[in-house]
């Protein structure tokens, strides 16, 4: 991929997300090499935006808790989200790895802003929320 998304990858992931994405050809940022540990995610979510990063979090509810959710929206951030922050860093890993290129090809397809839910099976975009497409409409 020509113009390959910087990912961020936010604290709560530790550093085996970002080791294991970056052995898989991402560019990787992480949190603490940006910003004290203890900033507010309303502070450093418009900050990684306004950079064109891509935020990699296990905190969905960042989209749930008012303040963060319209830091996401208004600062037009690109979000990929796990569906559960109590796996392990190792499994994590595995499922952001295994959903690189995909992640990939939404962060630079979609317009921002978007949050996407992504397990081991795929990505759900949840905002914006998209019409249903039906196939069977010729």
């Amino acid at each position: 991929m020509a113009d390959r998304p910087t990912f961020y990858v936010d604290i709560c992931l530790g550093k085996a997300v970002a080791a294991a994405l970056r052995a898989a050809g991402a560019t990787v940022e992480i949190h603490t090499d940006n910003f004290a540990q203890d900033v507010e995610d309303t502070t450093w979510i418009p900050r990684v935006a306004a950079k064109g990063w891509v935020i990699l979090t296990k905190d969905k509810n960042i989209r749930r808790r008012h303040g963060e959710r319209e830091a996401t929206l208004l600062s037009a951030a690109r979000m990929f989200t796990l569906s559960s922050g109590s796996m392990r860093g190792a499994v994590m890993a595995e499922i952001f790895v295994s959903q690189l290129d995909a992640m990939e090809q939404l962060a630079t397809a979609l317009a921002p802003p978007f949050l996407a839910v992504v397990t081991q099976d795929g990505i759900e975009i949840v905002y914006p929320r998209l019409a249903p497409t039906n196939e069977d409409d010729s």
